[in-house]
């Protein structure tokens, strides 16, 4: 039985894994909530007590110990470094996987880094000696190759948090891979791209990457999210946070009202009330912050001028009209991705079967 834990910017997730017919399937998942982490640093001092717990309540609803885990590692503790490596051969070979992966972890080498280890490794094109581009090069045979792959990198003091708290816990086989590689994954197998942007807009983060091929060719973030809006909402408005969140989920930008309207919520039997139109101007000032930056992001290198976006995350998918403000502000089509046949309110976390989908993949 094999483990997952989702680490997110509000959330922790642990999924609980079953493999059949050589595919993984969630069988039990538990979450729970605490501070997140921002600019690369958790915010919360009891880390540690809040993963016991959660191992804990995952425990008493399987009864089996938890052993082996993959944890995602997010964004903002990792980096991405993108290389081109090449290979000649003394006559015509058959290219095979034992080639590939002897070219990927003999070149997997950073130097004496004390702050980051490899953590994925994925190629994003291969050419043959023909000049011939290709994604797929198993089977064809060459005299020369050349391969684009992009490396991933942890932050060792992520790893080592994590690995000292597992351990305590009993877990005596630790992983680590990429949760926005994941997502790459997830959204290339059921959009059937091979390259295009994947902006997740979090409670507290923003995660940007570049999907090519199988990997990344571009991995950042910025501490900015659905949260910041929540907290926007509560200074100008002078509300508690809570009844900031919930008038929030009342919001939609794409309405012209009246300046006498008002969205409505009901929090602990007291009516509270929210003029609409300076809400939804509070809103979009934010979301056109978070849009700019993504734009700057994306706009840095005229490569990726043409691919679309797709963007995820609970931070600001659930705003009508969101998507057209990302959409002027990059020049980019914007599309939605969310876990499929989902329905709930779960389905923009993307990032739980992103992971799934890579461990499915690297077995």
């Amino acid at each position: 039985m094999k483990f997952v834990m989702d680490i997110g910017s509000s959330k922790l997730r642990l999924l609980a894994l079953s493999r059949i017919n050589k595919k993984s399937y969630i069988f039990a998942k538990e979450d729970i909530l605490y501070d997140g982490f921002m600019d690369g640093e958790f915010l919360t001092d009891d880390l540690d007590e809040v993963v016991s717990n959660l191992f804990s309540n995952m425990q008493s609803k399987i009864l089996k110990p938890i052993t082996d885990v993959t944890i995602g590692v997010p964004n903002e503790f990792s980096i991405c470094v993108c290389k081109r490596i090449s290979r000649k051969f003394t006559d015509l070979h058959k290219l095979t996987n034992e080639d590939l992966f002897e070219l990927y972890s003999s070149n997997a080498n950073f130097g004496k880094s004390e702050e980051y280890s490899v953590i994925n490794y994925s190629p994003m094109q291969f050419v043959l000696d023909d000049g011939a581009k290709i994604t797929s090069p198993i089977g064809k045979k060459t005299k020369s190759l050349t391969v684009d792959v992009s490396y991933i990198l942890a932050k060792k003091s992520f790893i080592n948090k994590f690995q000292d708290c597992l351990t305590r816990l009993g877990v005596t086989n630790i992983d680590f891979i990429s949760s926005s590689l994941g997502q790459g994954v997830l959204c290339s197998e059921i959009n059937q791209k091979s390259q295009f942007a994947l902006v997740d807009v979090g409670h507290i983060t923003t995660s940007v990457s570049i999907f090519k091929g199988e990997g990344l060719a571009l991995l950042s973030s910025f501490s900015m999210g659905g949260g910041h809006i929540s907290s926007d909402i509560m200074q100008v408005l002078g509300m508690n946070y809570k009844d900031a969140e919930l008038i929030k989920r009342k919001v939609i930008l794409t309405i012209e009202p009246e300046n006498s309207d008002y969205y409505e919520v009901c929090s602990k039997g007291s009516l509270v009330k929210a003029p609409i139109t300076i809400t939804n101007q509070i809103v979009k000032s934010r979301i056109e912050s978070i849009a700019k930056i993504v734009a700057e992001i994306l706009t840095f290198d005229q490569v990726f001028k043409d691919m679309e976006i797709y963007l995820t995350g609970d931070g600001i998918t659930c705003f009508k009209g969101a998507k057209k403000i990302l959409q002027d502000a990059t020049g980019m089509v914007v599309n939605e991705f969310k876990n499929p046949f989902d329905n709930s309110t779960e389905k923009y976390q993307t990032s739980k079967l992103g992971l799934v989908s890579l461990i499915d993949k690297a077995i």
